[in-house]
């Protein structure tokens, strides 16, 4: 049913009067007839009695004027709605952050909220093959995952943010290894590696496959800050991203890149639909994070610069 039309009925039916309405509404009378004989003509019964002065709803009319009043204040709202949504003034979020990465982004967030209080943003904490997965789904609007992400999935990636992968370890453990020590310097050498899980230990076991080593694992842990107090406790060396070593637990602690000069922890943006798709939340979301941590952030036509 046309909204204009259901309009000009209800403005007609409320002022009882053609000519009354057409002025009200600043359109002919013939206009207005017109736009009723449409609804009319769709429900296949009159809804006025033209015969009489004034015009008097029939019994059709009576029903079609108190529910065409809810469907125009509906869809007002429905307006009113999708223009907050616009402004970020309503709407939600749903991000997907494995336990690794999401204190890359927990100043991201803070602003987010501060910038954004109406939007509602729920966080999902998994690994990342189940953000992954959930992307793939539809269940989230972005999410985070360490490349390589898994195939045949139905979803975008991007690389956001690439990290050394450090050697953390008590002085007395580090001494013997070079300083820019290689994968298949680790043979032999006590660890304490975070947990299967995790996509670090997933890239860390490849690289000992291919440097045909078999590491000496003391230790795996599902928490990468118990992984950091293991080192510190001298019970291994422990094998984390760049932005872990600062934290308390790495005081005292030696550190020192390792080698592949490839191997590197690399931080994938996630969406279900292509990046110029991005609701307004979402993108709001991926532009502050361009913006505060930089890099290779996905950018639309709408917020390219000029």
């Amino acid at each position: 049913m046309d909204l204009k039309a259901l309009t000009y009925f209800i403005e007609t039916a409320r002022r009882g009067n053609f000519s009354r309405a057409a002025a009200t509404l600043g359109v002919t009378q013939s206009t207005i007839s017109k736009m009723i004989r449409l609804i009319e003509d769709e429900i296949g019964s009159p809804l006025l009695d033209r015969d009489r002065r004034p015009a008097q709803l029939t019994d059709i009319g009576r029903i079609v004027y108190a529910r065409g009043q809810e469907i125009l204040a509906a869809h007002a709202g429905l307006m009113r709605d999708v223009a907050r949504a616009q402004a970020l003034d309503l709407g939600q979020l749903r991000l997907g952050l494995p336990p690794m990465i999401n204190r890359l982004f927990t100043s991201v967030l803070k602003e987010y909220r501060e910038r954004y209080p109406r939007i509602e943003v729920v966080l999902h904490e998994d690994t990342g093959q189940e953000v992954e997965r959930q992307i793939a789904n539809g269940q989230l609007d972005l999410g985070f995952s360490l490349m390589p992400i898994a195939t045949g999935l139905a979803l975008h990636a991007q690389r956001v943010a690439r990290f050394r992968i450090l050697a953390i370890g008590h002085p007395d453990l580090m001494r013997t290894l070079p300083p820019n020590p290689q994968v298949r310097h680790l043979q032999g050498r006590p660890l304490v590696l975070t947990s299967d899980d995790f996509a670090l230990a997933r890239l860390l076991d490849r690289q000992f496959e291919a440097a045909g080593i078999t590491p000496y694992t003391i230790a795996r842990s599902s928490q990468w800050d118990w992984t950091l107090s293991m080192a510190q406790a001298g019970m291994g060396i422990a094998l984390l991203p760049e932005p872990f070593i600062d934290h308390p637990e790495s005081q005292g602690l030696q550190t020192r890149p390792l080698g592949p000069p490839d191997l590197s922890w690399d931080v994938a943006l996630l969406s279900p639909v292509a990046w110029s798709r991005l609701g307004h939340a979402a993108q709001a979301w991926v532009d502050l994070c361009e913006a505060r941590i930089g890099g290779p952030w996905p950018r639309t036509e709408a917020n390219s610069p000029s």
